[in-house]
């Protein structure tokens, strides 16, 4: 434990940022190292209590909005999510982004609904059930966890998680939005996107198309605001694209 805390406060002290509190860095520390022996159980009850606080922070569009129920029927008797206890909602923004977290939740965008057709809203449904597949998801929600540990010289991450305060829970989150998904996890989610897609009866290239009309969006002046957020956590879209294209052209060769 003591070489863990060096190891954690070091960096601090060697970075010139002036005056430091030696107890609050120790106090972050310690926070950071119980943060690493939070169990699986306690990181489904984070995404959960997570998810609570960023539908109060969020516009929801409500069950008689035409975004409402286009997503109903796009995530209607969806094939490929097997295991998965899933729930949707519409956040009601021009921002083009989507995202899931560990607890089964999707939150998809109004602005995201605007720029696209049904099947590329459904292939980026299919990548963030892909994260929610290979657990990725649940990861992050544990690194940003430790990065709100480790930033926290002011007041203690409660260790037991026996219920986050608001605090707390911004924190988090705003470790949760920083954080990026490696490529390799990016890739792999494309792969399941790519799988649901074509077991649904959706084109092949239908992920693809997304990842192109990611890529157009951000080239104008006008869209480039609104998809940053996507970009932010969903990088080298070209690149996945291009891989997309293989395996779809592939996929149509056999």
């Amino acid at each position: 434990m003591k070489r863990l805390l060096i190891a954690i406060i070091a960096p601090l002290l060697l970075c010139g940022c002036g005056t430091l509190n030696t107890e609050k860095l120790i106090s972050a520390g310690s926070n950071l190292a119980t943060s690493f022996a939070i169990t699986d159980a306690q990181v489904a009850q984070m995404c959960s209590e997570y998810m609570v606080y960023q539908d109060q922070q969020s516009a929801i569009a409500p069950a008689s909005s035409k975004y409402t129920q286009r997503l109903n029927r796009l995530v209607s008797n969806i094939k490929g999510a097997e295991g998965l206890t899933l729930n949707f909602k519409v956040y009601q923004t021009d921002q083009v982004n989507a995202f899931a977290c560990g607890d089964g939740s999707i939150r998809v965008y109004s602005g995201l609904m605007d720029a696209m057709t049904d099947e590329e809203v459904f292939a980026v449904i299919g990548h963030e059930i892909g994260h929610l597949k290979h657990a990725d998801t649940k990861n992050m929600m544990k690194q940003a966890y430790q990065t709100a540990a480790l930033k926290d010289a002011i007041g203690a991450i409660n260790p037991t998680l026996e219920r986050l305060t608001s605090s707390q829970l911004a924190a988090i989150a705003t470790a949760y939005g920083e954080a990026q998904f490696s490529q390799k996890q990016e890739f792999a989610a494309d792969q399941e996107a790519f799988n649901i897609c074509i077991a649904n009866g959706y084109s092949p290239y239908a992920m693809y198309n997304a990842l192109c009309k990611l890529v157009e969006l951000a080239g104008g002046s006008t869209t480039q605001s609104k998809v940053a957020q996507m970009f932010s956590t969903h990088p080298d879209s070209a690149t996945r694209a291009a891989r997309i294209k293989e395996m779809a052209d592939n996929y149509n060769a056999q």
